[in-house]
């Protein structure tokens, strides 16, 4: 074809992870439309929302392969293909070999998850990216400038864009970790750009506020790693209240009610919390004595067993207990 060949599997993970939720809110719009007096949802029927959900779902689909086919190095994603259809973040290579965006988006969106290839694809982050103060964004560094690459290659090693660990993707990561069913290594990612963990530790190496996230911290190429830069220019406190939250705790809201499908480091044996949702009150205690990981047994709903992992949705105070 004309024009440019580059394409980002970062967007097409994200592209999955978002066509998933699409079909979920089509599906859920047909039963309205089915159920409702007038047989439709703002001017359209249940086999317009059905034939969306479908055109939907096979674009997904076909997004999935293509990621599989194209987009897989053999240990892990890819990050892209230039403007000239080039590979950036392959095992081919001399530097930037791989980039922590499209792992994250890419086991966000569980592509390959049968195959392995998540589980893989995250080993290599951590063998690759990880360090004692978080995921770096690229590896190995640039150490020269590519004109092609722009700004990523034109910063020395370990800092921003080149190698940085760039504390706004990091949860994409530990998302997919908890996608994959690893708790420790999701709660190990987790706690290494947490403020309060990372106060604890190197708080005269870190040198920001305390109690704030940094947009980058220093990676292990750098002259000091670990050295916090621009706190507060980051959106990773939304991110990390996202990923602890729904991900590993695990109370996500659903259209159904409360999704209740923690992912938790072999550590946690207990804990509550207290979720107000659509009117309702839930006193939520999980149980985990034997440490998994992943994996709930039973929940019950003051009192009573339920099937599934979803609570409904009522009025009122709730007490909820959550055995793994």
């Amino acid at each position: 074809g004309e024009g440019s060949k580059a394409e980002s599997l970062m967007i097409a993970g994200l592209f999955v992870v978002t066509g998933k939720d699409y079909v979920a809110l089509c599906k859920l719009l047909a039963k309205e439309a089915m159920e409702s007096k007038e047989g439709e949802i703002a001017g359209l029927a249940e086999e317009d929302y059905l034939t969306e959900a479908e055109r939907m779902q096979q674009a997904v689909n076909e997004m999935n392969e293509a990621v599989k086919q194209h987009g897989w190095d053999g240990e892990w994603f890819l990050r892209a293909y230039d403007f000239f259809g080039n590979k950036i973040g392959s095992d081919e290579n001399e530097e930037g070999k791989i980039f922590i965006e499209s792992q994250g988006w890419c086991t966000m969106a569980g592509i390959g998850l049968e195959e392995g290839l998540c589980d893989k694809a995250l080993d290599s982050s951590k063998k690759r990216l990880e360090c004692e103060h978080g995921l770096v964004l690229n590896n190995p560094a640039y150490t020269t400038y590519h004109v092609e690459m722009g700004e990523i290659s034109s910063y020395p090693e370990g800092y921003k864009e080149n190698a940085g660990i760039f504390c706004h993707n990091n949860p994409w990561v530990i998302i997919g970790e908890t996608v994959a069913g690893r708790g420790n290594d999701a709660w190990s990612h987790y706690t290494k750009i947490l403020p309060s963990y990372v106060e604890e530790k190197y708080q005269t190496l870190h040198k920001v506020e305390p109690y704030v996230n940094c947009q980058m911290v220093a990676g292990k190429d750098a002259a000091k790693p670990g050295e916090g830069k621009n706190s507060w220019l980051t959106g990773t406190a939304a991110w990390m209240w996202y990923t602890v939250s729904e991900f590993i705790l695990g109370i996500k809201p659903d259209y159904e009610g409360l999704n209740i499908d923690p992912c938790l480091p072999s550590t946690a044996k207990e804990y509550e919390v207290t979720r107000k949702f659509r009117g309702g009150e839930y006193h939520i205690t999980v149980k985990n004595p034997s440490g998994n990981q992943k994996g709930v047994k039973q929940i019950t709903v003051d009192g009573t067993p339920i099937s599934g992992t979803i609570i409904p949705c009522s009025e009122g105070k709730h007490e909820v207990v959550v055995e793994m």
